[in-house]
């Protein structure tokens, strides 16, 4: 008999704050203009899940109101940092609708 997935076991979806980091990753990491996600300066911008973290997403919770998505980027080489900013806003707003999102270019790759 399989047993569900509860929350925190690994494997299990990573929401936080009704955001699913995991989706939101696989959304920017589609857009043509991002090479990757990246942590930022001191692993400024992840997520620590039970057993694995995912990079370059964090979800900021800070009271009333919806939470702040942080995105952190390796931008493709020769990429127009508007249009990339503009195609990672519009990724996250599909799989997070209604939310903020700050999205920092922290390397080229």
């Amino acid at each position: 008999m399989t047993r569900p997935v509860r929350p925190g076991d690994v494997g299990a979806p990573a929401i936080v704050a009704g955001v699913d980091v995991d989706r939101v990753a696989a959304a920017v990491l589609a857009c043509p203009l991002v090479a990757d996600l990246v942590t930022g300066e001191h692993g400024a911008t992840e997520t620590y899940l039970p057993g694995r973290r995912v990079p370059g997403i964090r979800v900021h919770d800070d009271g009333p109101g919806p939470a702040r998505i942080a995105v952190s980027v390796s931008a493709c080489y020769g990429a127009p940092m508007r249009r990339l900013v503009e195609q990672v806003r519009s990724a996250v707003a599909v799989r997070a609708p209604g939310h903020p999102v700050d999205v920092v270019v922290a390397d080229v790759g």
